[in-house]
C-alpha cells in the first residue's frame, strides 16, 4: 500500500523514501550531461524490464561545479504485483548508464498515487 507523503513540496517529494537513490559518489570526468548513448542505454534497459509501452521520464539539474543530479521517473503501464521490488531491479540495471552521477529513481503503476509534483515533474522532465 502506498501512503500520502507527509510533505508534498519538490524538494520533499524528492527525498520521501519513494525515489531511491543509485549508490556511488559522482564522480568529475563523469559529470557532464547525459549523452546520447545513456538515454538510449537506459531507455533499452526500461524496455526490457517493463515493456516498450513503458515511458522514461529524466531531468537533470546541474550545481556550480559540474556535478548534479539526474532524477528519472518511469511509467508502467501495467500494474506491476511488487512495485519496490521491480523498482530495486531497475535500480540495479541502471547503475551502468548513470554511472559516477547521483541518481534518484522512481518507479510508477497505476496502483501509485500520483501528487501534483509528481504531475509538474513529468510536466519539466525530458521523455524518452
Amino acid at each position: 500500500m502506498v501512503t500520502k507523503p507527509t510533505d508534498t513540496t519538490w524538494q520533499g517529494l524528492l527525498s520521501d523514501t519513494s525515489w531511491r537513490s543509485l549508490s556511488g559518489p559522482p564522480v568529475g570526468s563523469n559529470s557532464a550531461r547525459l549523452g546520447q548513448a545513456e538515454i538510449r542505454q537506459a531507455r533499452q534497459i526500461v524496455s526490457f524490464l517493463l515493456g516498450p509501452d513503458s515511458r522514461i521520464f529524466i531531468r537533470e539539474k546541474t550545481s556550480g561545479e559540474g556535478a548534479g543530479t539526474v532524477h528519472v521517473m518511469v511509467q508502467c503501464v501495467r500494474v506491476l504485483p511488487d512495485r519496490l521490488s521491480a523498482q530495486t531491479k531497475l535500480i540495479e540495471l541502471l547503475q551502468d548508464p548513470f554511472a559516477g552521477r547521483r541518481t534518484r529513481v522512481l518507479l510508477i503503476d497505476p496502483s501509485f498515487t500520483l501528487t501534483e509534483e509528481h504531475k509538474r515533474f513529468r510536466f519539466v522532465a525530458m521523455e524518452y
